[in-house]
């Protein structure tokens, strides 16, 4: 299963993760759970510390 993680600041709005490999835009995913926890805490240092975090499977995505 492959999943993505979303950040929301502190007014709720949504920022997005792109791929920056050159000629592709397509969104970062991780193929477990704990690759996108090891994202998490490596963003967190670069983005202010009142945005959150929500990993979403993406299965549960396309519902």
């Amino acid at each position: 299963m492959k999943y993505v993680v979303k950040a929301y600041d502190i007014d709720g709005k949504e920022m997005e993760f792109e791929n920056a490999v050159i000629g592709e835009e397509e969104e970062v995913s991780f193929e477990t759970e704990k690759a996108a926890e090891s994202f998490i805490k490596g963003i967190k240092i670069s983005l202010p510390n009142t945005f959150q975090y929500k990993i979403i499977s993406k299965e549960d995505e396309c519902k």
